[in-house]
């Protein structure tokens, strides 16, 4: 029996049409497959990658060929408008057209929750090895979330928060006095990992974590602080499905 996705409804995902972190993600996507991946090895399929403005801009700058696969419609119409390849498709269930190059997931992860703990993690995992040896390489964008005390720990809260129906309404009336605690995914839910836990989950599954790009870190407020967060940021990973030399890139470095 397979895990149920919680989805977000539309207006939710509407709040994710923009293109906030599109210019770090470009960067360091050319930081880590520059060197790495030749363009003429396939196309680069930008999973969940909604109204494609990291793949228009990722066309502006690279040779590589971009495609976008989402479940909203709406997003894969804007992009058809754009003049950029785009198609429905299910990070859990890809259809696989046999010219993939690289495949992104770029704040997707944290998205793909059950109605568990288990669940959550058996959906993460399943988007990524849908591809194993399917690509030959893999580009990951995602929130870190580090914690005091237990490692992990904060990410794992906020989810218990989220994917909670009576907490989550206790953090929306919270929200309204504390605008930092609003969350767009109260009621569906949302899981982030700290570094060591995507690792681990990556090389689990038999993927190389080639290379990483650390990012910036992101201010945390003193009622965010209640959650135990000490610190977010954005990182990106360069998986392969075998083995080579680890790397770390630290953002603003060469």
């Amino acid at each position: 029996m397979q895990n149920s996705q919680q989805t977000l409804s539309q207006n939710q995902i509407e709040a994710f049409y923009h293109d906030n972190f599109v210019e770090s993600q470009v960067r360091d996507f050319i930081k880590l497959l520059g060197p790495a991946v030749d363009p003429s090895s396939g196309c680069v399929v930008d999973i969940g990658g909604g109204c494609g403005y990291f793949a228009k801009a990722l066309l502006a700058t690279t040779p590589f060929k971009v495609r976008v696969l989402d479940t909203d419609m709406q997003s894969v119409t804007h992009c058809q408008g754009e003049g950029i390849d785009a198609a429905h498709g299910d990070a859990l269930n890809p259809t696989i057209a046999g010219d993939e190059g690289v495949i992104c997931f770029n704040l997707i992860l944290h998205h793909l929750v059950g109605k568990s703990e288990a669940e959550t993690s058996d959906l993460q995992r399943r988007a990524l090895s849908a591809w194993h040896s399917k690509a030959p390489a893999i580009f990951v964008n995602e929130y870190i979330y580090e914690s005091y005390g237990a490692a992990g720990f904060s990410g794992w809260l906020i989810y218990q928060i989220t994917s909670n129906s009576a907490l989550s309404k206790l953090g929306n009336l919270i929200a309204k006095i504390l605008p930092s605690l609003k969350a767009n995914t109260f009621g569906v839910g949302v899981r982030f990992r700290s570094h060591q836990e995507w690792k681990r989950m990556f090389e689990s599954l038999g993927f190389n974590v080639v290379a990483t790009v650390t990012g910036k870190q992101e201010g945390v407020s003193l009622p965010r602080r209640m959650l135990l967060i000490k610190n977010c940021r954005r990182d990106s990973f360069l998986l392969k499905p075998k083995f080579a030399q680890v790397g770390t890139i630290r953002e603003g470095e060469q």
